[in-house]
């Protein structure tokens, strides 16, 4: 679909960043700091910026001048971006069961309205596809829950970023990948949902790198960290039916994670690993921590009779920190003074017993992806942070999806 505005040598393109309640932009707090600091390469916000909502870029090579434009503003992730043009932001809308002007919420922390036509300019900058669009909003939605703690995610000083498990029968019409390789590279669904929500954070939340997001290594997966849950080779329900949702709709779980850590092996393998220092912050807050157990595991306990639940308490009884290692971590002796520590690490301290990771077995949160090989891979993903955070949105579609998925298609 084209636009009669971009011909004749000119893109005219839609900024991505959010705009506040009180009229300004969510970069303007963050000029001068970013300016004073050298934050981010030599890049400033507000440097060449102008204050509108379309702007028009000229010459014959406009997609590169719009990424080396943004780049410059600090507005991209680093990767090259698809400018969301007017012809290509449109058409994301109208994949929005909400109209382009509905705001959604004030993301943390610099409060960006999170109106459909910014979410939409971001998640075309992200190479998301149209019919995409309604995942992307599910995962904003969980962002705002004030559960999610978004201003703690994007301030910390720790890697956390989001994790998005999605699930139901949308995961294999759009082709959101749950099956060998699913943390990527390789599948424009997983990355490029990830990566919208990254840019959403940054853009409109206001989570510059190196000026409100101070996560002092960060990690691969504040790229993106998106994936399916399996409805194949899965013998248990999925997440979205344990939280009460009808198993023919679609969610998607938004989790907290520190990092993610491949586990070879058996549960007893991925009860090692999450005994670990790995798991310093999660048993400093507490929260949910996450396992992806692979379908070969997940089809031999079945058959052996267990449930998800069992997986979850055979991994909380035997993931326990002896008392000694945990006494000697950084995170005990420096960090635990000030923050406090759990009532159950208390009480596992005073009994001179080992430290459970987590409070009680329904704080671990196991889905099943990968690839179902009899070599099993399992992943681990510590949390960080306060409160407790489980979000499940429901996947919310335009009236018209089956006509507007058949233009995919074609």
């Amino acid at each position: 679909m084209s636009d009669p505005r971009e011909n004749g040598g000119t893109q005219w393109i839609h900024n991505p960043i959010g705009a506040q309640r009180g009229g300004g932009w969510v970069d303007d707090a963050l000029s001068e700091h970013m300016r004073e600091t050298d934050a981010v390469g030599g890049r400033a916000a507000g440097g060449g910026r102008v204050l509108q909502r379309v702007e028009g870029v000229r010459g014959k090579d406009a997609d590169a001048a719009v990424n080396a434009r943004f780049y410059r503003r600090g507005w991209t992730d680093g990767l090259p971006i698809v400018p969301p043009t007017v012809a290509r932001v449109r058409d994301t809308l109208r994949y929005s069961p909400e109209s382009a002007a509905t705001v959604i919420g004030e993301l943390e922390p610099m409060h960006g309205e999170a109106s459909v036509e910014k979410l939409a300019v971001n998640a075309v900058m992200a190479g998301c596809r149209p019919d995409y669009f309604p995942i992307v909003l599910a995962a904003v939605r969980g962002l705002l829950d004030p559960r999610f703690n978004l201003r703690g995610v994007q301030t910390t000083d720790e890697s956390v970023t989001p994790l998005l498990v999605v699930s139901g029968p949308l995961t294999e019409e759009l082709g959101v990948n749950a099956g060998t390789g699913a943390l990527g590279p390789g599948w424009r669904a997983n990355a490029t949902i990830g990566r919208a929500v990254r840019l959403i954070m940054n853009n409109v939340g206001g989570g510059f790198p190196a000026v409100t997001s101070l996560a002092g290594t960060g990690q691969p997966a504040r790229y993106t960290l998106c994936l399916a849950e399996r409805t194949r080779a899965n013998p248990w329900e999925p997440l979205h039916v344990e939280s009460g949702l009808p198993a023919e709709s679609s969610a998607v779980t938004l989790l907290r994670a520190e990092c993610s850590i491949n586990v070879t092996g058996g549960l007893d393998d991925l009860a090692s690993v999450m005994a670990s220092a790995a798991s310093a912050f999660s048993i400093l807050h507490g929260g949910y921590v996450t396992v992806l157990v692979a379908p070969a595991t997940a089809r031999q306990v079945a058959e052996q009779g267990w449930s998800k639940r069992d997986v979850s308490r055979y991994l909380f009884e035997r993931a326990r920190m002896p008392i000694q290692e945990w006494k000697r971590l950084w995170v005990r002796a420096k960090i635990a003074p000030t923050y406090g520590l759990p009532s159950w690490v208390v009480a596992a301290e005073a009994a001179h017993a080992p430290i459970p990771i987590v409070e009680c077995a329904e704080d671990i949160v196991v889905f099943v992806a990968g690839a179902d090989v009899p070599i099993p891979q399992h992943v681990y993903f510590p949390t960080w942070g306060f409160p407790p955070c489980r979000i499940v949105v429901p996947i919310t579609l335009p009236r018209d999806w089956s006509r507007l998925r058949q233009d995919v298609a074609t």
